[in-house]
């Protein structure tokens, strides 16, 4: 019970941390972490962790420092790695910064991570433990029970708004899919009817090919609003029958984002940089279309 109650404080603490560092940067407040509530349980692993392995070098401080940093990168690389794997989504992404491994963990929040262990074992711990201890047993057991149906439901929830929405992803895949079939026989069909009516420039490299990617993912550095009037010049370019097919892609879509999007937006927020490993044109378009029905 007083390991649960200690991994649930550090989780909570955790949450707070990365909440105050993300809400600071973003100017608003964001409800940081992969679970609804304020907890960010892989902090709690962390913490956990480094109080175990590390009590043997406690007392000395640049030893407790150093593997800080080496036990909670490997944590936070692991954890990446199977959140990778498990939803086929990247939930940050450190590509950007120097001496990163994979974008999965990188040189500067390594360093921050020691600190944080150092004070977690020689401040915070003796603290947390000596509250744990001066609670009765009653408590620490209610505390225990209510905590854990909390966790658990909480788990279910967030797994559950993620697999749905992968599944949601690959529909709209196929029908990606099934669509680019379509409009190319579309164009096969009448290409030189359609040469009579473009240019063969813009239709090489507009319709063509018939890259869905052209149409769905825009500069990700361009605002929503000129993807969006992007989007309503490249259907205004496309005959009626052409217009027909990506508008009922749009429509699914549409539809699609509107579902359980109040979790899904939770997410969205507490992760801006998530993409999907295996549907990232896909979920970029509906990342968009969800953010952007707020207020719905």
């Amino acid at each position: 019970m007083q390991l649960f109650l200690a991994f649930l404080t550090y989780s909570f603490l955790g949450w707070v941390c990365e909440t105050v560092y993300c809400s600071i940067g973003q100017r608003k407040f964001v409800n940081r972490g992969f679970l609804n509530g304020p907890l960010c349980p892989v902090y709690g692993f962390g913490a956990m962790a480094v109080l175990f392995f590390l009590r043997p070098v406690r007392e000395n401080l640049l030893v407790l420092y150093l593997s800080g940093v080496l036990v909670t990168s490997v944590i936070e690389y692991i954890t990446g790695f199977l959140l990778e794997k498990l939803f086929a989504t990247k939930w940050w992404d450190y590509s950007t910064y120097r001496f990163n491994i994979h974008g999965r963990v990188c040189l500067r929040n390594s360093l921050m991570f020691g600190v944080l262990s150092v004070i977690a074992a020689r401040v915070i711990d003796p603290v947390v433990q000596g509250m744990i201890a001066s609670l009765p047993d009653w408590l620490c057991i209610t505390f225990t029970a209510a905590f854990a149906v909390i966790l658990t439901a909480d788990c279910t929830v967030t797994v559950r708004t993620i697999l749905e929405l992968n599944g949601t992803l690959k529909q709209i895949q196929q029908l990606v899919e099934q669509t680019k079939l379509e409009t190319a026989e579309y164009l096969r069909q009448n290409h030189q009817e359609l040469q009579q009516k473009m240019d063969q420039r813009k239709l090489d490299l507009e319709l063509g090919k018939m890259e869905l990617r052209e149409f769905l993912e825009e500069r990700r550095n361009e605002r929503s609003e000129r993807k969006a009037e992007r989007r309503k010049e490249l259907l205004a370019k496309l005959l009626p029958e052409q217009r027909e097919i990506w508008e009922r892609l749009e429509a699914r879509i549409h539809e699609a984002s509107g579902k359980n999007r109040f979790f899904r937006r939770r997410l969205l927020k507490a992760f801006p940089n998530m993409r999907s490993t295996r549907y990232e044109s896909v979920f970029e378009r509906m990342k968009e279309e969800i953010l952007k029905r707020k207020g719905e």
